[in-house]
């Protein structure tokens, strides 16, 4: 730009070497805003595989059980040497609630017991990596039928016993997490997390093991109580469980021991010799 020449703003065009400085100062500016804008882009998260079928409602034959947690096994077949096949799908209600209240006004209404009965269910699925779950919601009448199970429940409620383990890995909320959101963990859900859990939504421990795949564990109290409002100060935390694992078909339940829940710490991990951490293969 020649030292003689100078643009105010009211004169209706700049000067020549004025404007082609600044155009090319211009051009310069927009290619680094694209190459950040593309850089930031590709550095984002994929959005998770999570499914929630908004808006879609699905009538789903089952075994309701309201312990551990409210679910209903839904048989899927058998195999190959004739035992029933089943998919146990958690029940969780509408919004940042549980699905037990639902359960209850039903039994009310209907003066009857769920438990153990063969029941057909209208709501919505929600599912990720395996894990199929179901919201039912007072407002959509979910309870399309119940009758007495024609099969053998005693086979339902095998269950069998892991032993007693030191996990590690994250709390999170089931119905955010398979399907509602995305993302539906870590510190920029936490506290979504934290409010369905307090509303009566099961927690469950999410464990990363060392070859990358993730496993799923339902959490209640060592004696099968529900602790919901004891996980909220770990919920979207790395955290340690120390609890009795037991196997219930294609879930594995933890009840956690007195004071087994705590903040992971890796200190503890590496140099305390009394703490074994334990990925998902423990169980296995």
């Amino acid at each position: 730009m020649q030292n003689d020449e100078f643009y105010i703003g009211w004169m209706q065009e700049a000067p020549k070497s004025f404007s082609a400085w600044i155009k090319k100062y211009l051009f310069v500016l927009l290619t680094i805003i694209i190459m950040l804008g593309v850089l930031l882009a590709l550095s984002q998260k994929k959005f998770d595989s999570g499914n929630f079928e908004f808006g879609k409602l699905t009538e789903v034959k089952g075994i309701y059980f309201s312990k551990p947690v409210p679910v209903i096994k839904v048989i899927d077949g058998k195999d190959i040497w004739g035992n029933e096949n089943y998919i146990t799908v958690p029940l969780i209600g509408f919004g940042k609630h549980g699905a037990d209240g639902v359960i209850a006004d039903i039994e009310k209404e209907k003066n009857i017991s769920l438990e153990a009965k063969e029941v057909t269910l209208k709501g919505t699925l929600l599912y990720n990596d395996g894990k199929l779950l179901m919201q039912i919601d007072a407002n959509d009448e979910p309870l399309i039928s119940v009758a007495d199970a024609a099969i053998n429940i005693a086979d339902l409620q095998k269950i069998k016993q892991l032993g007693t383990t030191d996990i590690k890995g994250e709390i999170v909320d089931p119905k955010c997490f398979f399907g509602v959101m995305k993302p539906g963990e870590g510190k920029p859900h936490k506290d979504c997390a934290i409010r369905c859990i307090l509303g009566g939504i099961p927690p469950v421990l999410k464990v990363t093991n060392e070859e990358g795949r993730q496993n799923y564990y339902l959490i209640v109290g060592a004696d099968g109580e529900k602790m919901n409002d004891m996980v909220q100060d770990y919920v979207a935390a790395p955290v340690t469980i120390h609890a009795n694992a037991v196997e219930y078909g294609d879930w594995i339940v933890l009840y956690v021991q007195q004071n087994g829940l705590q903040h992971y710490s890796y200190i503890q991990e590496h140099y305390n010799s009394a703490y074994v951490a334990c990925s998902a293969n423990c169980l296995k």
